[in-house]
């Protein structure tokens, strides 16, 4: 039985209960948070201590699509951008224009520029020119090589060689240019009346 005498060993048992309480409510959150955090880690699929993936630069850095027909002379318009915040000087090549089996086409395209040199945040256009005289109707492939010093960065084209119809378009009939809305009120159209003596001399 407990008395008052015994009054510091009763607070020293309610002080050593209160402690033990506070530390198992701070190892309660301190387990929640980390739980958490591991949590939000594993979902990204990264860790500080996970090595970087690598990653491939893509095959194509764009992709340019062309229709037109054979006997045509068509011009392809090629934008190259400098992005850096310093001048860059670029080389520019084709590879051979093939059709899907892997034949050579009939011709094959020009650039009108090889070389340029381009200052920061800026650009230029190269124009590819095709004569398309002996081209049959198929698909043809090729890469537009960008170079600046040691790795090649491609362009795809993809030209699809097609016998265009075009547009249809119908003439009106010419009598309808001749009615005249005479009313509101009567809801017809009539032919007006034609002077006789309009087409004598």
């Amino acid at each position: 039985m407990k008395t008052i005498n015994n009054r510091p060993e009763i607070l020293s048992e309610s002080l050593g209960t209160l402690l033990s309480k506070s530390f198992q409510t701070y190892t309660d959150l301190l387990e929640a948070g980390l739980e958490k955090a591991n949590m939000i880690l594993s979902s990204d699929g990264e860790c500080g201590t996970c090595p970087p993936e690598n990653t491939c630069p893509p095959k194509w850095i764009g992709k340019i699509y062309r229709k037109a027909m054979a006997m045509e002379r068509i011009l392809v318009p090629i934008t190259i951008a400098n992005s850096c915040s310093e001048a860059k000087t670029y080389k520019i090549g084709l590879r051979e224009l093939r059709d899907v089996d892997g034949n050579l086409a009939p011709s094959q395209p020009i650039l009108n520029k090889n070389n340029f040199t381009l200052e920061p945040n800026s650009s230029t256009r190269i124009l590819m020119g095709i004569n398309l005289a002996n081209f049959s109707n198929k698909t043809y492939q090729q890469e537009i090589v960008v170079r600046e010093q040691d790795f090649n960065q491609n362009i795809l084209f993809t030209l699809e060689v097609v016998d265009d119809q075009g547009e249809v378009f119908i003439p009106v009939d010419e009598k309808k240019f001749r009615l005249k809305w005479q009313s509101w009120k009567t809801h017809f159209y009539c032919e007006p009346k034609r002077n006789p003596n309009k087409n004598k001399k």
